[in-house]
């Protein structure tokens, strides 16, 4: 797919690459230059609702660990 690049810069996403990628308005795109001459790297950043999501889920997980108690055995066990 082939994009044109506006007088400012502005790049429009492909429908299709924007449906794939689950990107929607507001959603960040990281831009680098490749390593080969002439491509150009886009890395999606996830958004603060993604990071949040994935936060709740972890602390969800935790929930009803002990996790000190956890890192006491961990590192008993390392000391043996």
């Amino acid at each position: 797919m082939t994009t044109t690049l506006t007088g400012k810069n502005q790049v429009t996403v492909p429908a299709e690459i924007a449906r794939q990628m689950g990107l929607e308005p507001g959603s960040k795109l990281d831009w680098t230059v490749g390593e080969k001459p002439g491509t150009i790297v886009i890395e999606v950043r996830p958004s603060v609702r993604q990071m949040l999501a994935e936060a709740q889920a972890i602390g969800r997980r935790l929930k009803n660990r002990n996790l000190i108690e956890e890192l006491i055995a961990e590192r008993e066990l390392e000391m043996e």
